[in-house]
């Protein structure tokens, strides 16, 4: 095996084994209806690595809360008690 078919071999092992985590990431989240799981999963394996991306980020933008507060503090007008 030339170095260029060990290198493109390597690429594509990698390419496969982020579009599995990701798609074991989707079906383990709670964030999504089975029908939007099951679109997302298309989105993945059709755009090999241009639909990875565009799902992973979603899952990250949207599982994380939008914003924690520090600790003692209050939004103005909660009463603390």
């Amino acid at each position: 095996m030339e170095r260029t078919e060990l290198v493109l071999a390597f690429g594509a092992a990698t390419v496969a084994l982020y579009q599995v985590w990701v798609s074991v990431q989707l079906l383990r989240s709670t964030l999504y209806e089975p029908k939007q799981k099951g679109l997302q999963l298309l989105l993945v394996w059709l755009i090999p690595i241009i639909g990875a991306v565009i799902v992973h980020s979603l899952m990250r933008s949207e599982g994380k809360p939008p914003y924690t507060p520090e600790k003692g503090y209050t939004e103005p007008g909660d009463h603390a008690s």
